[in-house]
């Protein structure tokens, strides 16, 4: 039987509510076409930015509770009915969804209840945990950063003044940093590898997380 978490409480195992078959769906391409005319075909803007973004992710549920239902739906409604939350599903739990739940109905039967749910989830779901990486330059190093499909600009500790040199998107960066926590704006992680120079002598580490559709 499948399970979701809401928070930190499971539907089934907590809540003893039982979960319908699902599908998530794909998050919707923010596309951007101009018919031109004169021209074949549309220009297509969709990249305008940089990369593609992506609309908010719809996932209806179906949770089913038996009788007697209506203490256990209070609570469960006081939980998650319009709140933002972290939510797992059990068949794939390397990842997580940031949605906020809504309780769309509650179909009384008789023995059962029928509880309709919409998570309207943030497009990327987001590995577990965080990504960390540490290097030791004794005048330089080399790092190489792997990302997946969401762009994400890390955070980067460093216990000595440290060079870093990167290039994204076909333009160089050299950025000096001295001791502490920071994050560069220009240092975002696209789908891939980033080659990292550092340029220095002490301990670097970058951390982040990464997302996938």
């Amino acid at each position: 039987m499948s399970d979701i978490r809401f928070g930190t409480k499971w539907a089934h195992a907590d809540y003893g509510l039982i979960v319908a078959p699902y599908a998530i769906p794909m998050p919707e391409p923010q596309t951007n076409f101009v018919e031109i005319p004169g021209r074949d075909g549309a220009l297509d803007l969709s990249e305008a930015f940089g990369t593609v973004r992506y609309a908010d992710r719809i996932i209806p549920l179906t949770l089913y509770a038996r009788a007697p239902f209506d203490t256990l739906l209070s609570a469960f409604a006081a939980d998650v009915h319009g709140r933002r939350m972290i939510v797992i599903f059990d068949r794939d739990p390397n990842f997580y969804y940031n949605a906020r739940i809504t309780i769309e109905d509650a179909e009384r039967h008789w023995g059962y209840c029928e509880l309709s749910l919409e998570c309207r989830a943030k497009p990327y779901k987001l590995e577990q945990f965080e990504t960390t990486i540490t290097v030791l330059p004794t005048g330089s190093a080399t790092v190489t950063l792997t990302n997946k499909r969401m762009p994400v600009v890390p955070s980067i500790t460093v216990s000595a003044e440290m060079t870093l040199t990167f290039t994204i998107v076909g333009k160089d960066y050299s950025v000096t940093l001295p001791a502490g926590t920071h994050t560069v704006p220009s240092l975002v992680l696209l789908e891939g590898n980033t080659e990292i120079v550092i340029t220095g002598t002490g301990s670097a580490t970058f951390a982040y997380r990464k997302g996938a559709l």
